[in-house]
């Protein structure tokens, strides 16, 4: 899912401390000519949608914020940690609201009642409070140590039940904020009670355990990267996330002046959180289907210009927002499991047909609904499963994935049933059983999902992989054009393979050549089309790989294009590779890009195919196999459909996966 749509909001008090970038917003007293000239500016902005702002001592400000937010459209957030940190009169230790002390506890307490009446004054519908200082910090790490921190969580505990209670009746949600868990190094630490993930977990599930449902937490990725945390933690306290900040932190090669919980601007020396990082949090949020506000939390200090600052940060969460990896961002814990949609049951279902009734397969492939034109908007898309015929069942690190008859067969169905792709290129055993299939389809009262598919048979196979004259490639499958024609197939593709540096086996290679070329010419005779996919590979102590090599490929596309008398009706099928451009202007046959071995990444095939796409007038589509079929925890069907989104509506990766997800899980009852 993308998170292009969720709204952003801007720490005001961090990312304008005052004049001179001194620390007055944080202290509740600053000038009013600063605060309400840069509010204006902002609530004119359309940046924003949620403003965060802290305590403002003036009353009389007070009431002048209010008037310059309303009618605004800006929602508001309200922070207490900057008074809580502070803790101005000295009156409440540093544990706050986790303190051993009940006096000093029920201070704190108030306080944030205090603090709570301020927010509604000024509209915040959502507050954030600071847990306190562990009172067990600084101390040996030891059973006594243990035995302090429980006692502070079942005191925060207590606090936060009155203070939910209390946010409750003004209609607010409290959001604690997971802080710094503190540090021996100089710097600006918070060690906080709450800086642990699985601390933050246990005092959020005990609350919840009570029926409290208005209080959760607010991640910021400055603090996170602080403690050694990464997106797990988002993951960890999903159900309880009420709030993400995009914040900085830096390390030990960072200015002293900058380290802890200071929230530097975005790029400074020993920055520990930059683009990488933040993508990495919101593919997180993205997995758990977060939907609430992304929060800029800088600061600037010295003669930074707070405009520019926020305005890097807010570019760089943008970014990382609507990065293509957050666009394909599965749901936490989604697989997609093949025999949900084609089970046991159906398949043995289909060898009850074959014994039955053999002629059934001639009879629905005769009767099917074919296509006037085999490329209506001259581009097509094309599903690929013709390699366990040449003895090829590897996927990733399992050697036998296409070998499992059941899950591989279910998976070509799922993408033929459920996506927009035009059809299916394999060899006869597959078609074969996906007409069987459809046929069952049918008797369920279900459409026919061959209906104005595109049928192309694989016909030559047998250079069998890891053989020694593996690059004798001869006719198996579909023998002849003839075939093809016969059992009522709309084309056939032929493969051709060469080492373009020579080898002994290259007379097999040229047999091959010639046994393609006489194809070739039958298809033309028999007006159907021919897909040719000419091949460099380069031979290695593994078997035959495919060489990626522009300058090869160029070359095997102009010897591919000279086979037979007429190519009128030859489509090429050829690997996507550097400077694909060139290959581009290497024919003006038509050109189906290759999908190529599992990735287990899809979101990189998929921007592989918009890039291809736009090489040249000539590239009009693709063929698909295993890096559809094999797409990782993926449902293959929504990965099918973002490919045809791409080929025949022209739209970006990011445009592409959005619109396809819709497919994922759908029509899972088809075989039902």
């Amino acid at each position: 899912m993308s998170l292009a749509d969720n709204p952003r909001s801007l720490v005001w008090y961090m990312a304008y401390p005052g004049p001179g970038n001194l620390d007055g917003a944080s202290r509740s007293l600053i000038d009013p000519a600063y605060v309400l000239t840069h509010l204006k500016e902002l609530v004119r902005g359309a940046q924003f949608q949620v403003l965060e702002l802290t305590s403002f001592k003036s009353r009389k400000l007070r009431q002048q914020v209010v008037e310059v937010l309303k009618g605004s459209g800006k929602s508001i957030a309200f922070h207490c940690e900057p008074v809580q940190w502070v803790n101005e009169e000295g009156l409440i230790d540093p544990a706050d609201l986790c303190s051993l002390s009940e006096v000093h506890r029920r201070r704190a307490i108030d306080r944030i009642k205090r603090l709570l009446d301020e927010a509604k004054e000024l509209g915040a519908q959502q507050v954030f409070v600071a847990s306190g200082r562990n009172p067990a910090s600084g101390q040996p790490y030891d059973e006594n140590s243990n035995r302090t921190t429980a006692l502070a969580c079942h005191a925060l505990v207590q606090s936060l039940r009155v203070l939910a209670g209390e946010a409750k009746s003004r209609g607010q949600k409290l959001a604690v904020s997971l802080c710094d868990a503190g540090s021996p190094d100089p710097g600006v630490y918070r060690a906080a009670l709450l800086g642990q993930v699985d601390r933050a977990q246990e005092v959020l599930e005990a609350l919840r355990g009570e029926g409290v449902q208005n209080v959760g937490v607010a991640l910021d990725s400055g603090r996170l990267a602080l403690n050694g945390d990464g997106p797990a933690a988002i993951h960890i306290l999903a159900p309880h996330l009420h709030w993400f900040h995009a914040g900085n932190a830096v390390g030990p090669d960072g200015e002293p002046s900058r380290r802890g919980d200071t929230h530097p601007c975005f790029g400074v020396a020993g920055s520990l959180v930059g683009p990488a990082q933040l993508a990495e949090y919101m593919v997180a949020l993205a997995e758990i289907g977060y939907r609430g506000p992304l929060g800029v939390a800088v600061r600037p200090v010295g003669s930074e210009v707070s405009r520019h600052v926020v305005q890097v940060a807010l570019s760089l969460v943008n970014e990382a927002a609507e990065h293509v990896n957050v666009a394909y961002a599965l749901p936490i814990g989604f697989s997609f499991r093949s025999r949900d949609f084609l089970n046991e049951e159906t398949f043995a279902e289909i060898t009850d047909l074959r014994v039955r009734q053999p002629d059934l397969i001639r009879e629905e492939l005769a009767k099917r609904k074919r296509r006037e034109t085999l490329a209506p908007d001259g581009r097509l898309v094309i599903l690929a499963a013709d390699h366990p015929a040449r003895g090829v069942t590897r996927v990733g690190a399992n050697p036998a994935a296409m070998g499992h008859r059941l899950d591989y067969l279910g998976r070509i169905v799922r993408v033929l049933a459920a996506s927009s792709i035009d059809g299916l290129m394999a060899t006869s055993d597959l078609i074969d059983e996906v007409v069987l299939v459809n046929y069952l389809a049918k008797q369920r009262g279900k459409p026919s999902f061959l209906d104005g598919k595109v049928l192309i048979g694989s016909m030559n196979r047998t250079g069998l992989a890891g053989t020694e004259h593996e690059m004798m490639d001869r006719t198996s499958s579909y023998m002849t054009g003839k075939r093809i024609k016969e059992m009522h197939l709309d084309g056939a593709k032929l493969l051709w393979r060469w080492v373009p540096s020579g080898e002994k086996n290259d007379r097999y290679a040229l047999e091959t050549l010639e046994r393609v070329a006489k194809a070739v010419e039958e298809l033309a005779d028999l007006n159907l089309p021919a897909f040719v996919e000419p091949l460099p590979v380069a031979r290695t102590e593994s078997g035959y790989k495919t060489d990626h090599s522009t300058d090869n490929i160029i070359k095997a596309i102009g010897i591919a294009s000279g086979l037979g008398h007429y190519t009128g009706r030859v489509w090429l099928k050829i690997p996507y590779c550097a400077d694909f451009a060139r290959v581009a202007k290497a024919t003006t046959m038509p050109v189906l890009l290759l999908g190529g071995e599992s990735t287990g990444r899809p979101s990189g095939t998929i921007e592989d195919f918009v890039r291809g796409m736009g090489a040249g007038p000539n590239i009009r589509g693709a063929l698909v196999g295993r890096n559809v079929l094999f797409c990782g925890e993926d449902d293959p069907a929504a990965i099918a459909e973002a490919i045809n989104l791409v080929v025949h509506h022209r739209q970006s990766a990011i445009e592409a996966i959005g619109n396809a997800a819709k497919v994922r899980n759908s029509k899972l009852d088809y075989l039902a």
